[in-house]
C-alpha cells in the first residue's frame, strides 16, 4: 500500500471556542468548519503549552515540555529524532513553510527536513542555531538572562503601545505553498505555519469592517502581552470589546487564507493525503484581565480546534477530551513510519487526563489570579506553571501553590484555591511537579 502524502497546518494562536465550527456564534471559520464536515472534528482538544515553542516541540515530538525540555529557558528544539526526520529516514520528502519567527531554523525546527522556508523578518540557518544552543541555554537558563529581560520588556513596552489595528502585509505564504507543492517529491510531509491570529491585531480590512463595531474601529489595542504586563496595563471595558472583535477578524482573515491552501491542495490532491488542522495554543483576550497567551495555562491558551482528513474515511466527530500531542502519533501511525494503535487519534479514544505546562511566565499569576495585581517579575524566570484537566476540572500548580477550578475557568468558577488532590481523586501529580 502507497503511503499518504501528509499535510500538516498550524492555524496559530487560534482558540477553540472563537471556532464556529465550535459552538462560536459569529462566523469566524467557514473554510475550517467546511473542512470539520468532512473530516473528523475534535471538539475538546487540549494543547500541552500555551507558547509556539513548546508547543510546536510537543507536536513534533509527541512528548511533555518536561520531557522534551525545549522550554522559555531553553528555546532552541533539539529532539534527535523528531517527526519531520522520522518520516524523512521512511523516504518522505519533507518541507515547511512558515511565517512564525519561533518555529524556524533559529530555534531548531529545520532537523529532518529537507527545505524549510521562513517567511519571518528574521532568519538564521539550522546550522548556527546547532552551534549556537549550548551558549545560549546556558544564558537563557541562568541569573545571567535576567537584566536582558528587564531591558527586553522595557523594550516591548515602549514600542507596544496601544494602537489601531493594521494590516498584515502579504507574507507569500500562499504563493509559497502552491510552488512547494507542485515540485514535492512523493510521498511528502509538508508543515505550515499561519501567524494571522497573532498579535499585533491585523485583520484584513473587509474582516474589520464585518466584524468589529464602528465605534470600536479606532479604539487603540495593546500591540504585545510585554506591552501589558511590563506596563502593569489593565483594561476599560471598552478596550475588552475592541480586543475580542479584532480577534474575530482576524480569525476570519486567517480563514481566508486557509481556504487558498486548501483549495490549491485540492488541486494537487489525489484523495490519499492525510491532512491535520490544528492550532498549537490560544490567545487571552482579557480574561483574569491578561492579553496574549505566555503568562497562563487557562483554557483561553491550551483549548485548540482541532481537525483532520484521513484519506479514504468518512466525516466523524469526537467529543473526548483529547491531548494535542497525540497528533505526532497518528502521523506515523497513518504514513506507515511507526504503529500506535492505541495513541491515534483516528482510533476515536480520548484522554481521561490532559496535562500541559509553561516554564518561567515571569508575571506572578498567583498574586494575579487571586489579587488582580498584574506584577511582571524577573526574578520568576524558570518558575514551573503546571496544569492537570480531568472530568470538567483543572488543577493549576504554581510556586509550591496549588488551585482547583471548575471548567471553563471565571473569576467566580473557582473551587477550592489550596486543592487538596488526594482527598479528591486526583490522579498522579500535576505537570511540573518534577522539575518542568
Amino acid at each position: 500500500m502507497e503511503r499518504p502524502n501528509v499535510v500538516f497546518i498550524v492555524l496559530d494562536t487560534a482558540r477553540a471556542d472563537r471556532v464556529s465550527a465550535l459552538g462560536y456564534t459569529r462566523k469566524t471559520t467557514p473554510n475550517f468548519d467546511a473542512f470539520a464536515g468532512r473530516a473528523t472534528l475534535y471538539t475538546d482538544a487540549v494543547a500541552q503549552a500555551p507558547w509556539s515553542v513548546p508547543s510546536h516541540a510537543t507536536l513534533f515530538t509527541g512528548r511533555y515540555p518536561q520531557e522534551h525540555g525545549t522550554t522559555t529557558i531553553r528555546p532552541i528544539f533539539d529532539a534527535s529524532n523528531p517527526l519531520p526526520r522520522l518520516l524523512s529516514a521512511a523516504g518522505y520528502g519533507t518541507y515547511a513553510i512558515s511565517s512564525n519567527e519561533y518555529v524556524s531554523p533559529a530555534n531548531g525546527f529545520a532537523r529532518g527536513f529537507d527545505e524549510f522556508r521562513t517567511l519571518s523578518r528574521f532568519s538564521v540557518p539550522d546550522w548556527v542555531s546547532s552551534v549556537a544552543r549550548p551558549l545560549v541555554h546556558r544564558v537563557t537558563s541562568s541569573p545571567i538572562r535576567r537584566p536582558f529581560e528587564q531591558l527586553f520588556s522595557l523594550v516591548r513596552l515602549r514600542s507596544g503601545k496601544a494602537v489601531p489595528s493594521t494590516v498584515r502585509p502579504d507574507d507569500g505564504l500562499p504563493a509559497a505553498f502552491e510552488e512547494t507543492l507542485s515540485r514535492a517529491e512523493q510521498p511528502y510531509f509538508l508543515f505550515v505555519n499561519l501567524l494571522d491570529c497573532h498579535l499585533p491585531r491585523s485583520p484584513a480590512p473587509e474582516h474589520a469592517a464585518r466584524f468589529v463595531e464602528d465605534e470600536l474601529r479606532d479604539v487603540p489595542v495593546v500591540t504585545n502581552e510585554r506591552a501589558q504586563a511590563a506596563g502593569d496595563r489593565t483594561f476599560t471595558d471598552r478596550e475588552r470589546r475592541a480586543m475580542s472583535q479584532f480577534y474575530d477578524a482576524d480569525l476570519r482573515t486567517m480563514d481566508d487564507r486557509l481556504e487558498t491552501l486548501l483549495s490549491c491542495l485540492a488541486d494537487h490532491d489525489d484523495g490519499e493525503t492525510l491532512i491535520v488542522l490544528a492550532s498549537d495554543h490560544g490567545e487571552h483576550l482579557g480574561e483574569f484581565d491578561l492579553l496574549g497567551h505566555q503568562y497562563s495555562v487557562f483554557d483561553p491558551v491550551v483549548s485548540v480546534p482541532l481537525a483532520i482528513s484521513y484519506p479514504g474515511r468518512g466525516s466523524g466527530k469526537v467529543d473526548k477530551q483529547v491531548e494535542l500531542r497525540r497528533v505526532f502519533h497518528t502521523i506515523l501511525d497513518e504514513a506507515g513510519v511507526d504503529s500506535f494503535p492505541e495513541q491515534s487519534l483516528a482510533a476515536g479514544t480520548g484522554d481521561k487526563i490532559a496535562r500541559g505546562s509553561y516554564r518561567s511566565p515571569m508575571v506572578d499569576i498567583e498574586e494575579h489570579t487571586w489579587n488582580g495585581e498584574l506584577v511582571y517579575d524577573s526574578d520568576l524566570l524558570g518558575e514551573p506553571l503546571s496544569f492537570l484537566r480531568h472530568e470538567g476540572r483543572k488543577l493549576v500548580r504554581f510556586d509550591d501553590e496549588e488551585w482547583l477550578f471548575e471548567l471553563p475557568e471565571h473569576e467566580c468558577s473557582t473551587v477550592d484555591r489550596d486543592a487538596d488532590r488526594e482527598t479528591r481523586g486526583w490522579p498522579g501529580q500535576a505537570v511540573g511537579e518534577s522539575g518542568d
